[in-house]
């Protein structure tokens, strides 16, 4: 018997032993990471004029930022320093509850707008003032509806099963990024298909700092050093073409649910004539640059299609031609300037239509 009582007590101390080792741990890195965040922008030229204190914060809130998978959707009620999720799962302030008019802006992180310095610096947001400005004695709204890791696919899922539900008058895609490198095999089984990916999905919703912090040192690590990340253009032409039949679908549904869609493609670094920095060179290098425009140049036919589907179309890809300062903090990511670009380029498009829209 006291054999026995020995083993378990031998048991309890060791399993008490790995509980406080653990929690020393998650302590320590908490606290490191806390002052040390592992996100690779802070470093970027695009925010040189950003206090750093900001940076750190921008980093911690986009780390700590939380959805769901199977459907893609934002986890609502999330108030972190820099980035607001509302009630409804849509990044921002509280829905109007009769707008006069109201648009969705609609896409992945760059719509959402990951490295940005608050909710008032994303492109939906950007619009929202410029709108504001013209209709003082209307109710335009702008929602941002951009999701990290959204492509088409699921993007068209939210469209149907959850945007519509809000009557929408105009949707705004920005959109192709992801969609050029989202897997062919994967496509319509939304992000984070296979084993490992939900599994760091998961680990990324809880609050256990250590796992997140190991992952997150691992990718950026791989993310910061010499080696070319490879394009695979593997069966591109069908990826395409699933990019254009999801537009065209969620199009046909404009009459009977009385809304507008906007297809666009935005810009990635190397697309238009923008000369390029040192910090976007190095960028195009890495990301082989070269490969994936010229894949990402084959959208255009495919967005000429949907322009005769769908109420209208913008390339976006030259947005940034005129300036020669850092816009790209990676491949596709913008900071605050970038994103109010983007916003003066689809405001130019859409006051025309919004504006016959609410005379009508």
């Amino acid at each position: 018997m006291s054999v026995q009582v020995s083993y378990k007590k031998q048991t309890v101390f060791f399993m008490l032993s790995i509980l406080i080792i653990l929690s020393v741990v998650e302590f320590t890195i908490r606290i490191y990471d806390y002052y040390n965040p592992n996100c690779n922008f802070v470093n970027s030229d695009v925010f040189a004029d950003v206090d750093d204190n900001l940076k750190l914060q921008i980093c911690r809130d986009n780390v700590s930022l939380k959805w769901e998978i199977n459907p893609l959707l934002l986890i609502p009620n999330q108030n972190l320093n820099t980035i607001t999720v509302n009630s409804d799962g849509f990044r921002g302030n509280e829905l109007s509850a009769n707008p006069d008019y109201r648009i969705f802006v609609i896409g992945g992180s760059t719509t959402f707008g990951v490295g940005a310095t608050s909710d008032s610096k994303t492109i939906p947001y950007f619009l929202q003032e410029k709108m504001n400005q013209v209709f003082p004695n209307q109710n335009v709204e702008i929602i941002n509806a951009g999701i990290p890791q959204a492509y088409s696919f699921t993007e068209s899922t939210l469209i149907k099963e959850k945007i519509l539900l809000y009557s929408p008058d105009l949707l705004i895609i920005y959109d192709g990024w992801n969609d050029l490198g989202q897997d062919y095999e994967f496509y319509s089984q939304g992000t984070d298909p296979i084993f490992l990916d939900k599994l760091v999905r998961y680990i990324g919703k809880s609050d256990y700092v250590t796992p997140k912090f190991i992952l997150t040192y691992y990718f950026n690590l791989k993310h910061n050093s010499d080696e070319i990340v490879h394009f695979n253009s593997y069966k591109i032409n069908e990826k395409i073409s699933l990019w254009t039949n999801t537009w065209e679908d969620i199009c046909q549904l404009e009459k009977e649910n009385n809304f507008k869609t906007i297809i666009t493609l935005q810009p990635l670094v190397g697309t238009g004539q923008k000369n390029l920095t040192s910090e976007e060179s190095n960028n195009f290098i890495k990301f082989d640059g070269e490969s994936a425009i010229l894949y990402y140049d084959s959208y255009q036919s495919a967005l000429n299609k949907l322009n005769s589907e769908c109420f209208s179309t913008l390339d976006l890809r030259n947005a940034f031609d005129s300036n020669a300062e850092t816009i790209f903090y990676d491949f596709g990511h913008v900071g605050d300037f970038g994103n109010k670009i983007i916003a003066e380029k689809i405001y130019e498009k859409i006051l025309p239509i919004v504006i016959k829209d609410i005379k009508e």
